[in-house]
This record gives structure tokens, sequence and C-alpha cells, in this order.
């Protein structure tokens, strides 16, 4: 079976049904690529990644690359990577840390908190000075 891993995703041929270029296209269409950086790594422009793009949405008989990459990955095709379940771990540990050295200050979580909610709204914009620890919305 023919596999290629980019960053965070490993695009599978189960069934033969897609060509290298279009197995390597699927992992950086699930990666978020857009056809110009495709193109870029894959070593061609951006009109060989539209190409590619168009066939590896024939293939999978979709109309856009939400539904391809969410049709790849119930049919197997597409899975993650195992780095990338290590690094997804790290970034919600470092989250998680972020935010309780918020909430440990001077009340400024549930503020955190509530401006995340209320930002279709435009009440506030965060700030990193106000979400890393130590920080509390203070001018620096």
């Amino acid at each position: 079976m023919q596999t290629f891993t980019a960053t965070e995703f490993t695009a599978c041929n189960l069934n033969h049904r897609f060509t290298n270029a279009e197995l390597e296209t699927l992992a950086w269409m699930a990666e978020g690529k857009e056809n110009s950086a495709i193109g870029l790594l894959r070593g061609h422009g951006e009109p060989g990644a539209k190409k590619l793009v168009s066939s590896v949405l024939h293939k999978l008989d979709c109309n856009n690359r939400c539904l391809a990459i969410s049709r790849a990955f119930a049919t197997g095709y597409l899975k993650a990577a195992k780095a990338a379940k290590q690094s997804t771990l790290q970034a919600i540990a470092a989250l998680l840390i972020i935010v309780s050295g918020v909430s440990a200050g001077t009340g400024s979580g549930d503020s955190f908190l509530r401006t995340a909610s209320s930002r279709s709204q435009s009440a506030h914009r965060v700030r990193w000075e106000e979400v890393l620890p130590g920080n509390h919305g203070g001018a620096a």
C-alpha cells in the first residue's frame, strides 16, 4: 500500500485509486494548503496543483475540499500521523497551562472566557498580554 505523510496527516492508497501525485496532494489538502502552496511543495506551479486537486475531488466524488477531506477520512484514505497526535496533545497541554495560569491570576480568567464568547459582537479583542501568565492586561 502506498502512503504519503505530510506534517500532520498520512494519505493511504488503499485500493490504488490515486496516483502518487494525487496521494501527496490529498495529504497537503488535509493540511489546509492552497493550490499555490501545493504547487511549490510538489515542485511545479499552481496550474498543476489545481489539476491534481480537481482530480482528487473527482475521484472522491466531491465538489469542495472540505467534503473531500471528510470523505477521505471516512473511507480510510486519510489518517492522522503519529507525530501529529503527539504535537496535538502538546498543544492542548500548553493551552491548558496558559488558561490555568490566567485563571490563577486576579480574575482575568473569567474575563478571558467572556471575551472569547463575545468575539462576534466585537466587544473586546483579546491581546496576548491578557492571555500570558503573569500579565494581567497591563501595559508593558
